[in-house]
């Protein structure tokens, strides 16, 4: 249904081209009266027709244009295009008027300004719209086809042609980057201050494949061909022979990180405030994974908090793909109950801005000797200690401490 604003709009736009067309029609009547009366009745006459003409022409094309609307693709990098494809068949030999095709466009997507596009088919024929948009914010990004509509060829009327029940809509998945950033040691060391390394395990006696509870991972002896960076160097200097921590981690020994994301109003800031703090996760775990260090992410989806380990660059290349389906939602709590079973210490990747830092302020509080990690441009200011921010260029500083 449409809103009571939009058929205000459309009413204020068909006067003037009606009173227009009433002016034409008065000088013709002038024309017939006081000049001369022959050309005044054919100019009235024509008027009159070419109103008839356009009206019917208008509404049989209601009738007989077939639009189909698609996207080229369900998923962009940041700084591709993505088309939305508009095509126009028309039944009938009968040319068909204008038509308009107007999109909502979110701010994640940059469509040059242009939000409604025309169009028009002659005789039997189809003609194909091309609606570029160009991926600028990571994350889902929701375009909506608001209306397709058929001007008469007067411009006097605008006629909506009917649309599926759920509208045209299409959702587009934005993959964040992965920047290349150099390993910033000062960062790093306060982020592992809570993260036993994985050295500091040790072996574990669980023979059963359900975990207990108890810390560390299995060992075997070292045979030639086995990774050197799974050697516990602890563990083999206590037995005078090398061990191998197996792949599978009864408890977590890496820090837990996760992502507060508020439902705030999608705007150009809010974006590029998210983006920063969703690429600086990424460069984050890519400085650490280059360190050797493991992680735990949790980020909230579909109302539940979701967990991803981070052992290596595959693990961030599957955050990555996963991030780039990502829509804010009110989390279940706010910090994970699985960090706060581990006994962990969390560090909180935030993308709260100023006024919209109420679960962030309660991480804060609730944890004071946590991290929390925000952008340099969110203006927050709240009691953290252990306060980092994220500048645009991914460096990670420390803020000022309370």
């Amino acid at each position: 249904m449409k809103k009571k604003s939009d058929i205000i709009k459309r009413i204020l736009n068909t006067v003037p081209h009606l009173l227009s067309y009433g002016g034409c029609i008065c000088v013709s009547l002038l024309i017939m009266y006081y000049l001369d009366g022959s050309t005044g009745i054919f100019l009235v006459s024509a008027l009159i027709c070419a109103f008839v003409l356009s009206l019917a022409l208008t509404l049989a094309a209601l009738k007989t244009l077939e639009v189909q609307i698609a996207a080229d693709s369900t998923a962009a990098a940041k700084g591709e295009t993505v088309r939305l494809t508009v095509k126009l068949q028309n039944k009938l030999i009968l040319p068909v008027p204008v038509v308009e095709v107007e999109i909502d466009c979110p701010p994640s997507m940059d469509n040059g300004g242009v939000n409604v596009y025309k169009a028009t088919v002659t005789g039997k024929r189809e003609n194909i719209l091309k609606l570029p948009l160009k991926a600028v914010y990571s994350g889902v990004s929701v375009i909506r086809i608001k209306r397709v509509s058929i001007s008469d060829f007067l411009g006097i009327f605008l006629f909506d042609m009917r649309l599926p029940e759920n509208g045209y809509v299409f959702k587009v998945s934005v993959y964040p980057d992965i920047p290349d950033v150099v390993v910033q040691t000062e960062f790093l060391k306060s982020a592992s201050r809570f993260a036993a390394s994985d050295d500091d395990e040790e072996e574990s006696n669980e023979t059963s494949p359900i975990p207990t509870g108890m810390a560390g991972y299995d060992h075997r002896e070292y045979v030639p061909g086995d990774p050197i960076k799974r050697i516990n160097w602890k563990l083999s200097s206590k037995r005078d022979m090398y061990m191998i921590r197996l792949d599978e981690v009864i408890r977590g020994t890496g820090q837990m990180f996760f992502l507060d994301c508020p439902l705030i109003e999608d705007t150009a800031q809010t974006l590029k405030i998210r983006d920063t703090i969703i690429e600086g996760t990424l460069a984050m775990f890519f400085m650490l994974v280059r360190e050797g260090r493991d992680a735990v992410f949790f980020y909230c989806r579909d109302g539940m908090w979701a967990a991803n380990e981070i052992h290596e660059q595959g693990d961030i290349l599957k955050l990555q793909e996963q991030l780039a389906d990502f829509e804010p939602c009110e989390p279940p709590d706010v910090i994970p109950k699985e960090i706060l079973n581990a006994g962990k210490i969390p560090i909180c990747l935030t993308a709260a801005v100023k006024g919209y830092d109420e679960n962030v302020s309660a991480v804060a509080a609730r944890c004071p000797e946590g991290i929390v990690i925000s952008a340099l441009d969110a203006g927050l200011s709240f009691d953290c200690a252990g306060h980092w921010t994220i500048s645009e260029e991914f460096e990670f500083n420390k803020g000022a401490e309370s």
